[in-house]
């Protein structure tokens, strides 16, 4: 199974997909996070690799493959606060994987300059400050297809959308054509084909209207279920999300502990990073001409110190209270012997 499919999978326990519509990208956060495992392979690196079942290779293979397709733009950088550090090869190295050179980090419209540039304007900013910030790795995704069979929008009418909160009224699109559709006991899904795109959108639709048989939906058989072509009549609304998440805690959650420690970035960046936490903002909207999606994840981090040793002094036994003046003679002497 893919690295990208199984984390999609397991992160339905740690982000909440049900209160309200979100968008989420594990391809934006294994992109960046492909950065990251280059910058160093200490024993946090090799932690994020084990609990994530990250594979590096499968990873690069996966991003040329999007590199190759038109409907797609995929960038990454490294915004750098001491960039005179980085060594030569490790630029050399981000220039061949990834096409870019990293960058003296200045202010925090630079980098969100650079997002908007790299998301056609759909994420405009990522970071409201980079004050006490090192370094940023940032992945960038933007896609805009159109449907290879669109929708008629003169069929698209006001229908109810019985959501987990309840109710509401949704434009509902309607396409009966020939798609690709299957189905078991748990879901029904149709795979749509976009025109000069090498993406397809999947439609998973729950037979159980619970948020437990949502979050069971999004699992490796169901997405392994034959599709075959066959007349089919799909309803689906129109829609625009857009979402945010400060992921440390849910890749804490999934065991990944030792980054937002330290990671030792010394023979690359050429220092020892803390990551703060890792930010992703995503982008989407469906509508009967296609489907347009940006995302971007910041790995956010650190200058690291070693943190201080937190000292204790616990007075449950007798002790002096002292009042002393301002060059240390003794004014009173206390004892507090019970």
């Amino acid at each position: 199974m893919l690295t990208l499919n199984k984390h999609a999978q397991k992160v339905t326990k740690f982000i909440d997909f049900t209160s309200k519509s979100t968008c989420y990208s594990p391809f934006s956060l294994m992109h960046v996070l492909s950065i990251l495992v280059k910058c160093s392979s200490d024993a946090s690196i090799k932690e994020l690799v084990s609990k994530l079942e990250f594979d590096e290779q499968e990873m690069h293979k996966f991003s040329d493959s999007m590199k190759k397709d038109s409907s797609v733009t995929l960038a990454a950088n490294i915004f750098d606060s001491h960039i005179e550090k980085i060594a030569k090869d490790f630029e050399a190295t981000m220039l061949k994987l990834f096409e870019f050179v990293p960058k003296k980090l200045i202010s925090a419209a630079q980098v969100n300059n650079w997002c908007a540039e790299h998301t056609k304007n759909k994420i405009k900013e990522i970071v409201e400050s980079i004050d006490g910030i090192s370094t940023i790795l940032i992945s960038a995704i933007h896609f805009k297809a159109a449907w290879a069979v669109k929708f008629d929008p003169k069929l698209t009418v006001e229908k109810p959308f019985k959501g987990f909160k309840g109710a509401s009224t949704v434009q509902m699109m309607h396409l009966e054509k020939k798609l690709h559709y299957g189905e078991n006991k748990q879901v029904q899904i149709a795979r749509l084909s976009y025109s000069n795109s090498g993406l397809q959108a999947l439609i998973i639709l729950p037979r159980e209207s619970t948020t437990a048989a949502f979050n069971a939906a999004l699992c490796e058989k169901n997405l392994k279920v034959a599709l075959l072509e066959e007349t089919t009549t799909l309803e689906l609304p129109r829609f625009k999300i857009e979402s945010k998440f400060f992921l440390k805690e849910a890749l804490t959650a999934l065991g990944v502990k030792k980054i937002f420690n330290s990671v030792d970035c010394t023979q690359t960046l050429g220092e020892v990073l803390q990551v703060q936490d890792v930010i992703q903002k995503t982008f989407m909207e469906v509508n009967e001409e296609g489907t347009e999606a940006a995302a971007v994840t910041a790995i956010m981090t650190l200058s690291y110190s070693k943190p201080v040793e937190n000292k204790q002094m616990i007075c449950d036994k007798p002790f002096w209270f002292l009042l002393v003046n301002e060059i240390g003679g003794i004014v009173f002497a206390t004892s507090v012997v019970e």
